[in-house]
């Protein structure tokens, strides 16, 4: 045999080696890190919140600074993790981004409901898949419970939930009036008209943790 038939097959048998081991180790990394499930992250949830001043309902955003979640289940789908999960969050976290607004919240609209130093509530069903449906919200407050749809979707380990709290539900037109009287000038359009609109948008995102089949051995 002479140099170069060696050399080649030489290189043949290393070149063939070589693959192999890295389609193995290809096909252990991904065995790894299959996802076989989620886990809720708390410091990953956020709700914000718009309610609307003026005749021309101009959108004023604010959001909660602490939201204590208790998920459906400890690992599982998106769906399930969000199925019967329940919540409770402290009226005194409340952040409209604004250091004068916020005590004015706090005093004229929660300060002026019955027990309501915490809103509750859980998704009682969902009516969907892992990647979008609806969503039936219970939510107390104001010793009133009610229900309200909303609508979820998942994108990877994402999820997005939207929903609109009527607040004459709650029998709170009493607090948006509070509200809305301390904030009299604030709330005027150009019609000069103060209006505090009744409905408040919801939005939640939050980012799940995905757990690998390696995990959960």
């Amino acid at each position: 045999m002479n140099k170069l038939s060696f050399a080649l097959i030489t290189s043949l048998f290393l070149f063939a080696c070589s693959s192999s081991n890295t389609t193995e180790e290809k096909t252990a990394d991904a065995e790894e890190t299959q996802v076989s499930g989620y886990s809720y992250q708390r410091a990953f949830t956020k709700l914000e919140w718009t309610a609307y001043k003026t005749s021309a309902k101009i959108g004023v955003k604010g959001s909660f600074d602490e939201i204590n979640v208790t998920p459906g289940v400890e690992v599982g789908t998106p769906k399930e993790v969000m199925d019967q999960l329940e919540f409770s969050i402290p009226v005194s976290t409340t952040n409209s981004g604004n250091e004068e607004r916020d005590p004015k919240i706090m005093e004229s609209f929660f300060g002026t409901m019955m027990n309501t130093d915490n809103i509750t509530g859980k998704i009682t069903s969902l009516d969907g898949d892992d990647a979008e449906g609806k969503a039936m919200i219970l939510i107390q407050m104001n010793n009133e419970s009610h229900e309200i749809e909303g609508t979820y979707a998942v994108k990877g380990n994402e999820i997005e939930l939207n929903a609109t709290m009527q607040l004459a539900d709650w029998k709170a037109e009493p607090s948006v009036a509070a509200l809305n009287e301390v904030c009299s000038d604030l709330h005027k359009g150009e019609d000069g008209e103060s209006v505090l609109w009744p409905d408040v948008d919801i939005h939640i995102t939050s980012k799940l943790r995905p757990v690998n089949m390696a995990s959960n051995n």
